[in-house]
Formats: structure tokens, C-alpha cells, sequence
């Protein structure tokens, strides 16, 4: 039986599973954030490293000789974007400012940090607006520390120090933002392959400014820290970006720690010429962005007065050429790929891709176009078949004249004289020939027999060209059906067509995020066979994957899922929350969900006809686009292997064909065609289909030929019901369907017209199934299907003596138990 499905019921039950339940959800869970304790929580030595050296140096920094804005702002970053494992950036911001400062200054600095921290736990933020709250917290915290230090140490200070004060914090809380940005681009880069755009390059470039400002006097008479950093820092960028990304490079990299101590006014051009020159030699590799590098130093050492010392700028920029030169190249890759750009030796247009772009789209619009007028073209041809059908009567009538009439010495009087009267009695005489079969002399109008001298020949010819009229017009109805199929057919590839170029480049924006996840399940011991990401925008992700099943272990919720939240940052949930497997339970093919409101909790049970192993019945669980999921069900005409074929085929077809994007009205009608055309005798199925949409709750149902779907809300029993013929017997039929708002809590149940034979006792239109749905309203789904079951056969006198073959489906809709909120910073 094809597309047939387990369903595995799923408690949690004993130490083990409550142990595995509290590794991803603690107590507090809803109170705390996700991500920072999923992922960042337990910092390797290599990242706590990363926070201590960054917070020190940043702290270290000073502009115009008196404000540290670096410190407070990175402390109050780390911990918005990192969560509780920033906060180790704070005593290294306090141990840095300890290396510069002394006294009243130290003191309303630390305190500054301390506070913003402390305030940032303390007063809720909407995450939505930490953005702007943040800094705009740092800018109040600043002002109103340090003021109130300086008034009590100093009552008749200058008003240069308040100015000083105001100043600090304005840049403090620009910074703020800055290093907010900078740091969130390099986590997604880190965690999803995002790519850098100018503005998360320009933030993260102003932070290492920072970090080199940090450094200070470090050095010698010969070369200092900061000028060997900041040529190595603008060598890269001249790499990755070229001629364009090493002057940003060089100016940015030139005024933040130009402005440290004293303003050195030419130092950022100079750095942006330097820049500019190394990246113009980009196409020649590393050596040809050191050589232009150097080349810049030269002349700006010579001609240039007040750019430094010639013997210390030639050494800064040597050993920082040197350590350009040992920077693996795997290195270089990654920071190319960061940044979106291609490597360096590929000198393909960077507009190439978006006239790529535009060409893919433009083909996809002329084939969707192409796709439409086909479709018009046979809905054309079948809408002319009534007039064609007319001139196939006058046809048939012709050759009757031609048969019987040809060389008759009445012929000229039959057909000129008395045309009107002649077509008229032929046409009653083949009117007569349709309801009888066949006619004989005796049978002529009487009319026909007084005019007509050849009444033998015409009883003859009007039943063989007759029954060659009836063959044509048999094989012309099959032929019009096929056009009919073809049309509807086209006009869904058309559709699915037309919408290829948002789905291709959302996967394409995924990038190497395919690549990521495959990683992450490997790490954790996750075989994927397959895996695609699709979604509409950034709002609703889905990602679909092929593993091999395990056997009702719940990896799916238990591994993936948790896996899948902490990778991308927003809840990621699958659609049921049972076990759905194929028939073989070799392969779980799954599809995960962001941000899901609702989950199905399934059950199914069935038997044969006399308690047979084959049943007609078939069911299909399967994941749609857009968070929807379907439940599928349909009853084979008959019992036995032959019933089997008929469903199975009927919802496999039915499945692919809502999973390919057609519309469920044009996919029945498709499916309806095809068994129309395919079948020679009498054979059709049932067809009872469900779509809930679980982000709003909102359930489509479709019923060709199925019993009523019983829903149970609030203990009440409701029927959906629909009249019309199975599929596969005519071609044309109305399909109604029916829009309902589930509630959580609300269960259905669908199930075969076996189940309504079974048990006449119990009333008719199956009362008794209300009644059972209404006294165990409690039960589980997968239980309450059982027991739904038993009491059929029950009343069938048992197993052996079920009269049909009987399936049943049951579906309650939940919230979702597990909520992951994307949220980052203190609690």
C-alpha cells in the first residue's frame, strides 16, 4: 500500500528522558535567553581569550587625549549580543582602564560599566528597540556618573571638564551602536555563513580601530604595535576588496588612532592612499598588494612632511608585509567569502551576477508565458467541440445522400425540392437509431417509405455509418478529455513556474548555510542523506531533510530541532509531533518549521475486510509550503490488492502534486483525469483531504466522495460533510471546499465508510462515533483511533466478520510546547 505511514505514539517517561528533556530547556527557559546559553555558554579558551584581549585594549583606548568611549560601549555590546558570556569582557574593560587612568576618572568610569550592566539586566527592553535604548542607556549612564563625580571631587571644575564629559558620552553611545552591529555581523557570520555587507564591514573596521588605539605607545624607538597593525589590518582589506575597500581601510584605520593622543591630520589620507595602491595591485596575489603597499610607504615617507620617521615607517610596514605573507590562505578565502566578494584570481564582472539574475528571471517569465498560452490554446480547442459536433451531424447526414441517394431518379426532388423535409426525416430517423440501437425497413417513418425507393439500403447505411459516427465521437470525447488534462496541467507548471525565481533565490541568499547545518548534524552524530532550504523571505524558513529513521526515538524533536533553533537563531519546530515513517522505516523525510504556533499530535488505525492484512483504505501524512501540513485519506472501490492500487495511486499522485505547488482544486481535478483516462472499466476512489496552515490555525477540507469528518471541540461533536462522486468516474464534477479555524485542543477524525457499516447498531450516519468521541474526549490521539477501531469490530461481531475494510485518522492540534525566543543580551 503506497505512502503509508507509522505513527509512533511519543510520552517522555522516566530519568533518562527528563534528564534529556533539561540538556536543551531549563526551568527558567522562557526567562532566559536561548541562544547565548545554548551555543555561547560554554566559551572554548580561544574565545574567552578573544573577549579579555578586546575588552583590555578597547578599554586602553583614548581620542583627543582624555575620553574613553571604547570601554563602556564594547561591555555593553558583548553582553546584548553574546548574552551572559559577554560578560567576561567586562573585567578586562575595568583592568584596561586601570592602565590609564587614576583616581575620580577610574572611578566614574568603572562605575559607568558597572551600572549600564547592572541596568541593562535590571529594566526590560523590548528586543525590537535594543538598538536604540541601548546606546541612548550608555549616553544617561555616562553623563550622569561622571557629572556627579566631577561635582562632588571638584565643585568649581572648568567647564572644558563638563564638556569633556558630554563629549565622552555621545561618542561612547555612537560606539555603542557601532560595536553592537560589528559584533552581531561577525556572530551570524560565524554561526550561519552570513555575508558582510558595507555597513557590518565598516562597524567591525571601526572596532579593530579601536583595538589598535588600545595598544598605545606599545613598541620601540624602531616600530610600534599600532602602526605594524594598522598596515597589516589596511594589506588585508586591499585583498579581500580592493582598491576601494583598503582606502575605506586607511582612513578609518587612520583617524581612530590618529585621534588617541594628539590629531595627526595626515595620517588617515595617507593610509587611504597606501590602501588604494595596494588594492590596485590586487589582481597580482598577495605579492603584488605587498609590493604597492611598500611602493605607497616610500613615496609618502619621502614627499610627504610629518608622515614619520623614514627608518620606522620602513620597518612598521616590513614586518607588517612580513606578516601579510604568512597569513594562510584559508584565511584569506574566508575573509573574501565574508564579505560576498569572489577570490582574487576570478575575474568575473562583479555586476555578472546580478545580470545573471535578471536573465534567469526574464527566462523564467517567458516559459511562464509560453506555459499560459498553451493552456489557452486547448482550453480554446475544447471550448469549439460543440460546433464541431454539429458539422460531424450535417456530416454523417451527407454521406447518408452519398451512400443510398446517389443515382436515384428521386435524388434531385429528396434533396433540392424538399431539402428541409429530407434533413428533417434523417434526423429523426437517427434520433430513432440512438435510443433503439438499430432500425430496420419496417421502422421508417412512414413518410420516407411513400417518397423513398431505396428504403432496404437506408435502414442499412443509417446503422453502420451510425455505429461509425458513435466510435469516432467515443475516441473525439477521449481526445477532448486528454486536451482538457493538458490544459489544466500546463496552467499549474505555469504557476509553479512562475514562482521559481523567489524560491531559487532565497536558496540562493542561504549560501553556505546548507553547508553549515549539514556540519552541525554530523557534529552531533546526525546522518543527513538530504537537505534544502526554502521559505518566503526571512519571516517563515523551512528546512527539509532526508535521515535514516530511528525507530521512534523522536531524534527529530529531541536532536534536530534543538540543533536547527540554536544554529539559525528562531525556533525551528517539525510539523507532527509523532513519529511519521515510511512503510519500509528506512528514511524520515522531515520538514522543519520557524517560528511554528501549532504541532499535530496524529494517530492512526486499520484493518482489512474479515480481518485481512491488504486494505483498500490508504492514508498520507505530508509536509507543505507556507507551514501547512496534509492529512490524506482514500477508499479503493472494493476490497483486496486491487482497491490497494487504486487509493494508493490516487493519494501518491494527489501528494507529489501538492508538494510540486499545484492548487488542491487543480490537483484533484488532475488526479480525477487521470483515472478517468487511465481506467478502461469501472474503478474510482474516495478522496478526504485536510490542509491545516499551523501558523494561524486555519484547515481547508476537501471531500470527493468521503463520509463526513468528525470534529470534537470543547467535548461537542461537529460533522464536515460534502457531497460528491469519488474520483474516477466522471470527468467533470464540483469540488466544494470547506474552510475552517481550528483551536487548540480540537481533534478530528477522519476515517472510510467501513467504519459507518460497522456498527448499524449504533444508529444511523454513525451517532455512535459522536458518542465515542464525546465520552473520551481525553484520549490521546493514536488511542483514541485504537479504540474508535475496536469498538467497530466490535460491533462488526469481530474481526473476521468486518464487512469492509475500515481506516481511521485522528488529528488533535496543540501549541507548541517548546518555545525558543530569538532574543540576545542580559536577563
Amino acid at each position: 500500500m503506497l505512502e503509508n505511514f507509522k505513527i509512533y505514539p511519543y510520552r517522555r517517561t522516566g530519568e533518562d528522558g527528563y534528564k534529556r528533556r533539561t540538556f536543551f530547556r531549563s526551568k527558567n527557559a522562557e526567562k532566559r535567553h536561548h541562544f547565548p546559553r545554548v551555543k555561547l555558554g560554554k566559551l572554548t579558551l580561544a574565545g574567552g581569550l578573544c573577549f579579555c584581549c578586546a575588552g583590555f585594549f578597547l578599554g586602553r583606548a583614548v581620542l583627543l587625549g582624555d575620553l574613553v568611549p571604547f570601554g563602556i560601549a564594547f561591555a555593553v555590546a558583548a553582553v546584548q549580543v553574546f548574552g551572559r558570556s559577554g560578560l567576561v569582557s567586562a573585567p578586562a574593560v575595568i583592568a584596561g582602564l586601570m592602565t590609564i587612568s587614576r583616581g575620580m576618572p577610574l572611578a566614574g568610569s568603572v562605575l559607568a560599566v558597572v551600572c549600564a550592566l547592572l541596568l541593562m539586566r535590571v529594566i526590560p527592553f523590548e528586543p525590537g528597540r535594543r538598538w536604540l535604548i541601548l546606546p541612548c542607556l550608555v549616553l544617561a549612564v555616562t553623563i550622569i556618573i561622571k557629572t556627579s563625580l566631577l561635582v562632588i571631587a571638584n565643585p568649581l571644575a572648568a567647564s572644558y571638564s563638563y564638556f569633556c564629559v558630554l563629549f565622552e558620552a555621545i561618542f561612547a553611545a555612537l560606539l555603542t551602536l557601532v560595536t553592537m552591529k560589528g559584533l552581531a555581523a561577525l556572530k551570524k557570520r560565524a554561526r550561519s555563513g552570513h555575508i558582510l555587507n558595507s555597513e557590518d564591514v565598516f562597524c567591525v573596521l571601526l572596532v579593530f580601530g579601536g583595538l589598535i588605539a588600545g595598544t598605545g605607545d606599545l613598541g620601540n624607538e624602531l616600530a610600534s604595535v599600532k602602526g605594524t597593525l594598522s598596515r597589516l589590518a589596511i594589506l588585508l582589506a586591499s585583498l579581500v576588496g580592493g582598491a576601494g575597500a583598503g582606502a575605506a581601510a586607511g582612513a578609518v584605520l587612520g583617524v581612530i588612532p590618529g585621534l588617541a593622543y594628539t590629531a595627526v591630520p595626515t595620517l588617515a589620507p595617507a593610509y587611504s592612499f597606501a590602501g588604494f595602491l595596494a588594492g590596485f595591485c590586487r589582481s597580482f596575489g598577495k605579492a603584488g598588494v605587498a609590493t604597492g603597499f611598500l611602493l605607497a610607504n616610500i613615496i609618502l615617507t619621502v614627499y610627504v612632511t610629518g608622515y614619520g620617521n623614514i627608518v620606522s615607517t620602513l620597518v612598521e610596514s616590513g614586518l607588517s608585509t612580513m606578516l601579510f605573507l604568512l597569513v594562510p590562505p584559508f584565511i584569506i578565502k574566508e575573509a573574501i567569502s565574508s564579505v560576498g566578494l569572489e577570490v582574487a584570481d576570478d575575474k568575473e564582472n562583479p555586476s555578472g551576477k546580478l545580470l545573471l539574475k535578471e536573465a534567469f528571471k526574464e527566462k523564467i517569465r517567458n516559459w511562464t508565458l509560453v506555459f499560459q498560452e498553451l493552456s489557452q490554446t486547448f482550453e480554446q480547442l475544447s471550448s469549439t467541440a460543440g460546433s464541431r459536433e454539429e458539422q460531424k451531424i450535417q456530416g454523417l447526414i451527407n454521406q447518408i445522400g452519398q451512400k443510398v441517394c446517389d443515382g436515384c431518379s428521386f435524388c434531385r426532388t429528396c434533396w433540392e425540392r424538399e431539402f428541409y423535409r429530407t434533413y428533417q426525416s434523417l434526423i429523426d430517423l437517427l434520433a430513432q437509431v440512438e435510443v433503439y440501437g438499430s432500425i430496420t425497413r419496417d421502422d421508417l417513418p412512414e413518410e420516407i417509405k411513400k417518397r423513398c425507393a431505396r428504403t432496404k439500403e437506408l435502414a442499412v447505411a443509417v446503422n453502420c455509418l451510425y455505429e461509425t459516427y458513435q466510435i469516432n465521437r467515443y475516441w473525439s470525447g477521449r481526445l477532448l478529455e486528454s486536451r482538457e488534462i493538458v490544459s489544466e496541467q500546463l496552467r499549474g507548471i505555469g504557476e509553479v513556474v512562475a514562482g521559481l525565481p523567489g524560491e531559487l533565490e532565497f536558496n540562493v541568499e542561504a549560501g553556505d548555510l546548507g553547508f553549515y547545518l549539514r556540519k552541525k548534524l554530523k557534529n552531533a552524530g546526525v546522518r543527513v542523506e538530504s537537505l534544502s532550504i526554502s521559505g518566503q523571505g526571512q519571516d517563515r524558513i523551512e528546512v527539509s531533510l532526508t535521515h535514516p529513521a530511528c525507530g521512534g526515538k523522536m531524534r527529530c524533536r529531541s536532536t534536530i530541532a534543538p540543533l536547527l533553533s540554536a544554529a539559525l537563531e528562531r525556533a525551528f519546530f517539525p510539523a507532527a509531533a509523532g513519529c511519521a515513517v515510511n512503510e519500509d522505516g528506512s528514511v524520515c523525510r522531515l520538514r522543519f518549521y520557524s517560528d511554528l504556533n501549532y504541532r499535530l499530535v496524529l494517530g492512526v488505525s486499520g484493518m482489512g475486510k474479515g480481518g485481512s492484512l491488504v486494505s483498500g483504505d490508504n492514508y498520507a501524512f505530508f509536509y507543505l509550503k507556507g507551514g501547512r501540513f496534509g492529512l490524506a485519506l482514500s477508499d479503493g472501490m472494493g476490497v483486496g490488492p486491487r482497491a490497494a492500487l487504486e487509493s494508493g495511486t490516487t493519494l501518491s499522485l494527489l501528494r507529489h502534486l501538492l508538494e510540486l505547488g499545484f492548487g488542491q482544486e487543480l490537483a484533484i481535478k488532475t488526479v480525477n483525469s487521470i483515472l478517468v483516462l487511465r481506467s478502461p472499466g469501472e474503478s474510482f476512489a474516495t478522496v478526504d483531504l485536510a490542509m491545516i496552515d499551523l501558523y494561524n490555525g486555519q484547515a481547508d477540507f476537501l471531500k470527493i466522495g468521503a463520509v463526513p469528518t468528525y470534529l470534537l471541540r470543547d467535548g461537542q461533536v461537529s460533522q464536515i460533510k460534502a457531497s460528491s462522486l469519488p474520483v474516477g468516474i466522471i470527468e467533470e464534477f464540483e469540488i466544494v471546499s470547506q474552510a475552517r479555524l481550528l483551536e487548540p485542543g480540537d481533534m478530528l477524525v477522519m476515517l472510510t465508510d467501513g467504519m459507518l457499516e460497522a456498527c448499524k447498531s449504533g444508529g444511523e450516519h454513525g451517532e455512535w462515533i459522536a458518542g465515542v468521541l464525546e465520552d473520551a474526549a481525553g484520549l490521546p490521539p493514536q488511542e483514541m483511533a485504537e479504540l474508535l477501531l475496536k469498538l467497530a469490530q466490535t460491533g462488526s461481531g469481530g474481526a473476521a466478520r468486518v464487512p469492509d475494510d475500515m481506516t481511521v485518522v485522528v488529528a488533535r492540534l496543540e501549541k507548541q510546547k517548546e518555545t525558543v525566543k530569538r532574543q540576545a543580551g542580559p536577563n
